[in-house]
């Protein structure tokens, strides 16, 4: 594995601090307060009918510490600082257990002493920003559960979605999945994975852990390209909306799906990191100089810029580092048969189906007739399972004999289970070239043609939202 910045090759496009605070943090001047502190947050945002996690409860000072009821709080929720940093001070409790403490996503119990000292921290300024602690009040909330197409990507944890907006215009995005070495926690900096997203589509594209370029969850086999954001046009919508509620020119959304709710804000941040230029590999300074003259945009073109202007480069990036092409669940193939006849037919992609399946009628106008008529004449409308051992033997054998066949093999149905053969036809999707093994069937009581298995998917990527 190496760096992520070794894949970008103009170190131009990238965001620094320097030019983060002198070009862009300047918008914010006299406004940070609006984004550090979570309470003025909530209130603005929940003005605007902007969704945020309930308000349990909050503790402004050691008065209201002392005469806090404990034991009103639910069995679940967070604790954190009203001005934190970097995720520091925050408290996921996840269950209450039958002695009366709660649980933590590591499993440890904090009984209410341990709860009270942890808001006296708060309440001292341990978590806030700044070189010299602030006081800050300690805010319990909602804890959101988490949707459904996250659960096998995160440990323990729930996954967020940082998004970058510039003058009302999301430029970039990325998904934070929590990990055993962040303690569940969706935090870059702790070690949790940092997933760029292609603003376009809501998909995700390229990753990265501790700084390093990684393909697959850790330990696991499972792919971090591909997961489809849910509600991917509302969380833009709501960005947008956070920018025009605060008046922050340059400000980082952090949004968690709630899986009966949907997405809520849970954090406004004035001064986003630039880890997430390295998540997507790509530069947030190009896009940002993009918008850089941009005046004051509507919810629907600020949607549509987002989507316009920053969307398929990450598919472009993914295609030139791994070779393959990316493509949808129905693309146009381009079939090659005999004395270089070129046939071009909508073709299916179905991840699900072991081998490519091709129509007769297609392969006979491949010039293929002649193979077409043999297996006719040797199968008919025979089922293998009404034969015995040795007819099989006898058809597999004559099968074979025909010059053209590559492969015999037996596809079951529900209807028996019957002899196929495999040709082997040079293809392409677009520019990419390949050969495809796909059987001869009948396929015209089907939408198409053609059908492409997963063992003729090596070149590609599949994106299922691709039209």
């Amino acid at each position: 594995m190496i760096s992520l910045f070794d894949f970008i090759n103009n170190r131009k496009e990238i965001l620094g601090m320097n030019d983060r605070a002198l070009n862009y943090q300047s918008l914010n001047e006299g406004k940070n307060r609006l984004a550090d502190n979570k309470l003025i947050t909530k209130k603005i945002l929940s003005e605007q009918k902007i969704p945020v996690p309930e308000v349990y409860g909050v503790i402004r000072n050691r008065k209201e510490l002392e005469n806090f009821d404990f034991e009103s709080l639910p069995k679940s929720f967070v604790l954190k600082p009203a001005k934190g940093l970097k995720g520091a001070g925050i408290n996921i409790y996840y269950n209450r257990a039958k002695d009366g403490r709660w649980i933590l996503a590591d499993r440890k119990k904090h009984s209410v002493e341990d709860i009270r000292v942890h808001v006296g921290n708060i309440l001292d300024g341990q978590f806030s920003m700044g070189i010299v602690p602030e006081p800050s009040a300690a805010i319990f909330e909602e804890r959101i559960r988490m949707h459904n197409a996250f659960k096998v990507y995160s440990y323990r944890g729930i996954p967020d979605i940082r998004i970058i907006v510039y003058r009302g215009v999301p430029a970039m995005a990325m998904l934070r999945l929590p990990t055993p070495e962040s303690g569940g926690k969706a935090n870059i900096s702790r070690g949790a994975i940092g997933v760029g997203i292609d603003m376009a589509r809501g998909v995700t594209t390229t990753a990265i852990k501790n700084n390093l370029n990684i393909e697959t969850l850790p330990g696991t086999n499972i792919r971090l390209s591909g997961i489809k954001i849910p509600y991917w046009t509302k969380i833009l919508r709501m960005s947008h909306k956070c920018q025009e509620a605060t008046g922050l020119g340059f400000l980082g959304v952090d949004i968690i799906i709630d899986k009966e709710k949907g997405p809520m804000i849970v954090e406004l941040n004035a001064r986003p990191g630039l880890g997430i230029q390295m998540a997507n590999q790509a530069g947030l300074k190009e896009r940002l100089l993009r918008l850089r003259k941009m005046k004051k945009v509507s919810e629907d073109r600020a949607v549509r810029l987002a989507k316009d202007l920053f969307g398929g480069e990450i598919e472009e990036e993914i295609e030139s580092i791994s070779g393959r092409e990316v493509i949808g669940l129905s693309e146009e193939i381009t079939i090659t048969g005999k004395n270089g006849i070129e046939v071009k037919v909508p073709c299916k992609v179905d991840t699900g189906a072991e081998s490519s399946s091709i129509d007769m009628e297609l392969v006979k106008l491949l010039g293929y007739e002649d193979l077409v008529n043999h297996y006719i004449s040797v199968v008919g409308e025979e089922k293998v399972a009404d034969k015995s051992k040795e007819e099989r033997r006898s058809y597999k054998k004559q099968l074979y004999s025909h010059e053209d066949v590559v492969k015999v093999i037996i596809i079951k149905a529900a209807s028996g289970s019957d002899y196929r053969v495999k040709i082997e036809l040079p293809a392409k999707i677009d520019e990419k070239e390949f050969t495809m093994h796909a059987n001869i069937a009948r396929r015209e009581h089907l939408n198409f043609p053609m059908l492409l298995g997963k063992r003729d998917l090596k070149n590609f990527l599949i994106d299922t939202t691709k039209k």
